[in-house]
């Protein structure tokens, strides 16, 4: 393809089985180069990435080995420095290390990109692939044209509301009673916008790094690409989800299966902890700082989802509620949870 199209992923753990899947389907896809962060991978996985280099040469691959686990903030930051300052790179399209792209994912960007007519849209527009096994909410957010599914009201905490307290038991009690509601009933918009996206999927021209810098690496773990990407929302531009793009999320191993009479109270009550404190403290800071305005209801949110927690189970409130102060505290980083 003529437009030059760079990959940045990052890897971790032992992960090569499901990264070799992701490189040599995005390769096949067209891409000119693929850029992985190997955020201090296990020594198996790193071994074989080193062979694979090998095989593929320089021109297709070029690794980063890090000699520490810098979390996703950390990771996409620096594959992005490199793309960003790469010149065979012009558009990036970031993807994880299990997100393999479909056939023809690649082109539904690229013909959608060239045929969008946007004043300046290399420095206001992205575009993000569907990764239809994750993001049900996000299809959802465009066939309703209620962009708060993905990111949550004003002054809502981790995106809950008392205002839409009633609503939500109503759906809790729907999923109980009814079958499960198929979206693919809906009509198909073929794309929408939404106000945030993932890292895996993001597709943008490299040029929007002038107007929205780079991943904050202090977030370390949860909510980093939730806040780098509603900096291009908020600055005025806009993020499309392109569902005919599409990415198989090839590892769902670390999703846990949720029951339908399982809240996400129940969930986040017995979540693992270093999930639960960066997943909150990260989205207190988010929050604060962009989407509240009013803060006396913003506590009352916080107030009646503790409150709505402890009613499910004390086990991670300790680490909840230090999450929720670090997070107005602005102490960000890397901690031992």
């Amino acid at each position: 393809m003529e437009d030059r199209v760079c990959v940045v992923t990052v890897t971790y753990g032992n992960r090569f089985h499901l990264l070799k899947q992701v490189v040599d389907a995005a390769l096949k896809e067209g891409v000119c180069k693929v850029i992985i962060i190997d955020n201090n991978s296990e020594p198996e996985s790193r071994e074989k990435l080193k062979e694979y280099e090998k095989e593929l040469g320089n021109q297709k691959i070029k690794v980063l080995y890090l000699d520490d686990n810098y979390g996703s903030a950390g990771g996409f930051k620096r594959g992005l420095e490199e793309a960003y300052n790469d010149p065979d790179c012009e558009f990036i399209w970031l993807l994880d290390d299990d997100n393999k792209p479909l056939e023809g994912a690649l082109k539904v960007l690229l013909d959608f990109w060239n045929s969008l007519e946007e004043e300046n849209k290399e420095e206001r527009i992205a575009l993000v692939s569907y990764r239809f096994k994750r993001e049900y909410p996000a299809k959802k957010s465009i066939i309703y044209n209620k962009p708060e599914i993905v990111l949550g009201l004003k002054n809502s905490f981790l995106k809950f509301h008392t205002r839409e307290f009633p609503k939500k038991i109503f759906g809790y009690l729907k999923r109980i009673f009814l079958k499960k509601h198929n979206i693919s009933m809906e009509e198909d918009y073929g794309f929408g916008s939404v106000p945030v996206a993932p890292y895996g999927g993001l597709f943008v021209f490299k040029s929007i790094i002038n107007k929205i810098g780079f991943p904050n690496e202090s977030y370390y773990l949860y909510e980093d690409d939730t806040e780098w990407t509603y900096r291009i929302t908020k600055n005025g531009g806009k993020i499309y989800l392109i569902l005919n793009s599409k990415i198989d999320d090839i590892d769902l191993s670390s999703t846990i299966p949720r029951n339908a009479k399982q809240t996400q109270f129940y969930m986040i009550s017995r979540a693992k902890s270093f999930r639960v404190y960066y997943g909150i403290r990260n989205r207190v800071h988010l929050e604060i700082n962009n989407l509240v305005s009013n803060k006396v209801i913003y506590w009352v949110n916080i107030f009646m989802y503790l409150l709505l927690i402890s009613l499910s189970s004390t086990k991670n409130l300790k680490i909840i509620i230090n999450a929720i102060r670090d997070g107005f505290k602005g102490k960000l980083g890397k901690v031992e949870v």
